[in-house]
């Protein structure tokens, strides 16, 4: 069944179609993660880099389900139906994968030439370094979109996942007003 965002904000927030153990569900990112659903899009090397990347973008993203929400949300780009900011940038649906793709691999070849290390195993100051020269378009052979480009999109697809639901707001304290209100908290 075809869900439009209209369906999706009512309903109470971002939901991921997953296929587990045979059966579909409706997960939040939050929950896709936490299930270990398989990714269909992204590679082992991207999740880890996107987790990595978001999380010190926007702290608490890879327990908000980053990686799943972006491998979801890629697998059906084409549809035009995507919640990722690149749709609301005008970037082409056709594009998505291939910047995600090269933003990542950029980004996880930028971590290892200045630090020896993959996204993960940077520490807060490795990475705030890193994003710092992403931000700045400073990162020598960055290849794909500009790199504070890259950054910009990035943490706005983390800061969706994080704070783009109720409990997101609580913990900003900004009192939750949506236009369409969920019908349970999400």
């Amino acid at each position: 069944m075809a869900y439009s965002r209209r369906d999706v904000l009512q309903g109470g927030g971002i939901l991921l179609s997953c296929v587990v153990a045979g059966q579909s569900l409706w997960l939040t990112p939050r929950a896709a993660h936490a299930a270990q659903v398989p990714y269909r899009v992204l590679t082992a090397d991207e999740v880890a880099t996107v987790q990595g990347l978001a999380e010190a973008l926007v702290p608490g993203a890879r327990e908000a389900g980053i990686a799943q929400y972006l491998d979801k949300q890629l697998a059906r780009a084409g549809e035009g139906d995507s919640l990722l900011m690149l749709k609301y940038l005008g970037v082409d649906p056709g594009d998505y994968v291939g910047f995600y793709r090269a933003s990542l691999a950029s980004a996880a070849t930028a971590a290892q030439n200045r630090h020896g290390k993959p996204w993960p195993e940077l520490n807060a100051r490795q990475a705030a370094a890193v994003l710092a020269a992403m931000a700045a378009d400073e990162v020598p052979d960055w290849s794909g979109p500009p790199a504070s480009f890259a950054f910009f999109v990035l943490r706005a697809d983390a800061a969706d996942v994080v704070y783009g639901t109720t409990q997101g707001f609580e913990r900003l304290g900004v009192p939750y007003m949506p236009h369409l209100a969920p019908a349970e908290p999400w």
